[in-house]
C-alpha cells in the first residue's frame, strides 16, 4: 500500500507558500489478513478522505494506531464512526490503539469511546482482532 507521509514537504507556487500536510497515514508490518494503519499528527478534515479510503480498502481485520495522533477533528470522528458501522458488516474487524490523550478525550466527550474495541497498542488490538470472530 501506498504510504502517506509528506508532512515535511513544503510548496511554493504563484499563491504563495503552501504549508505541508500535518498528518501522516501509513502501513505498519501486521500478520496475513490485519492491516494496521499508524496514525500521526493532527488528523482533521484534510486527512478525513484519505483515511476513508484506507478504511475502504481493508479486509479481514483493520488496526488504527494512534500512537503518534496530536489531535483528531469531527470529519475524522466521522470516519471512525462510519467505519464501526461499515466494517463489521463487510466481516472486517476494527480496532483502536494507543489512544492518545486528544484522540481519547475527543471520544470520551463525544460519548463514543465505547463504542469501539480499544487496545493499549497496537499488538494488544492484533492480537485481539485475529482471535475474535
Amino acid at each position: 500500500m501506498e504510504e502517506l507521509d509528506n508532512r515535511h514537504e513544503t510548496a511554493i507556487d504563484g499563491d504563495g507558500i503552501k504549508p505541508p500536510p500535518a498528518y501522516a497515514i501509513r502501513d505498519e508490518p501486521a500478520p496475513a489478513g490485519v492491516v494496521v494503519l499508524a496514525l500521526a499528527g493532527e488528523l482533521d478534515l484534510a486527512a478525513a478522505p484519505v483515511l476513508r479510503r484506507r478504511v475502504d480498502e481493508a479486509e479481514g481485520a483493520l488496526v488504527l494506531d494512534f500512537a503518534e495522533t496530536s489531535f483528531v477533528d469531527s470529519a475524522v470522528l466521522k470516519e471512525l464512526l462510519r467505519a464501526r458501522v461499515e466494517l463489521p458488516a463487510r466481516g472486517v474487524r476494527l480496532a483502536l490503539a494507543s489512544l492518545t490523550p486528544p484522540v481519547r478525550r475527543l471520544l470520551e466527550l463525544t460519548r463514543t469511546v465505547e463504542l469501539f474495541e480499544v487496545a493499549a497498542d497496537a499488538g494488544e488490538a492484533v492480537t485481539s482482532v485475529r482471535t475474535a470472530g
